[in-house]
Parts: structure tokens; sequence; C-alpha cells
């Protein structure tokens, strides 16, 4: 298989996984806190070029949104999540492919940029909403930390174990 190819089905793949893993978390009553969507886009962000891989940041949830209805579009819960998922996955491509920090390094600063840009989205837009900005902005980041916690444990391995299959051969 080509590169070409292998990129843009891996970048199907992926924005199918991010409408199946929130379904299923939902489903459970876990979505907010494990961040269901984050763990496809920032996979994709080490198996995809760049520009694919906030492709798949920028269209997963919007597919999604438009599939099940979740994220929301009002209230703007949509709009959100594409900020945050576009700087999880343009961070974690770039800190991954132009630096020797392995995967777990640039995982990390893709989630907490993204986690920056949350705080920063929801405090502008809270009173907007009639909600008091610096509660309602740490309350939404809090609520996401154990998703974030079990993404820095769990997709390094997962990563690790998968690298070396030929379909998901890195591109580092």
């Amino acid at each position: 298989m080509n590169k070409r190819t292998q990129q843009m089905t891996l970048s199907a793949m992926f924005m199918a996984f991010g409408v199946l893993f929130p379904m299923l978390f939902h489903g459970l009553g876990l979505g907010s806190i494990f961040l269901p969507m984050f763990w496809p886009v920032a996979a994709a962000a080490f198996f995809l070029d760049a520009p694919l891989a906030i492709a798949v940041a920028l269209l997963a949830p919007v597919l999604s949104s438009m599939i099940t209805g979740m994220p929301p579009v009002s209230p703007p819960i949509l709009q959100v999540m594409m900020a945050e998922l576009f700087f999880l996955a343009a961070a974690t491509s770039l800190f991954y492919t132009r630096t020797r920090w392995g995967i777990f390094w640039p995982l990390l600063i893709g989630l907490l940029l993204s986690r920056i840009v949350l705080f920063l989205t929801v405090i502008a837009l809270a009173p907007l909403l009639g909600l008091p900005p610096t509660m309602f902005s740490v309350t939404m980041v809090v609520q996401g930390m154990p998703g974030v916690v079990a993404i820095l444990i769990l997709l390094p391995i997962v990563m690790n174990r998968i690298k070396h299959e030929p379909v998901f051969s890195l591109r580092k």
C-alpha cells in the first residue's frame, strides 16, 4: 500500500473511531469524563502527517455531531471541542515529528495545550451563556482530567504495541 493510500485509510479509520468512541462512552455515562473523541485524534497525530491529523481533529466532531447530535452545536460545545482537538492534533504531531521525545512528551504537551484552549475558550464564552466564567472554566477542565490521565497512561502503551504493525507503521 502506498503512503497516500495508507494515510487516507488511517484518516477514515480515526474519523470513524471519533464517532464510535463517544457513542460507546456516552452510552456508559463516561463521555465528558474520559474524553472519548480525544483518543482517536491523539492517536492520529502519531500515525498521520500533521495536515491529515488536523483534518481528523476538525472533521470527526462535525461528523459525530451530524450523525449523533453530539457534540451539540448549541450551546457551542462542538466549536469548543474543535478548537481543543485542533491544538491537540497540531501540537502532538509537530512535537512528535520535530523532536526525539518519544510518545509521552508530545502527547502531554498536546493535552495540556488542549486544556488551556478549553479554559480560555470557556472563560470567554461563559458570560455569553450567563455562566460564571472562572468557576465554569475550571470545572470543565477538571471534569476531563481522568480522561487526560487515562490517555497519558494507556495510549503510549497501545502505541508501542501496534506501531510495528505494517498498516500502522509510524511516520517518524
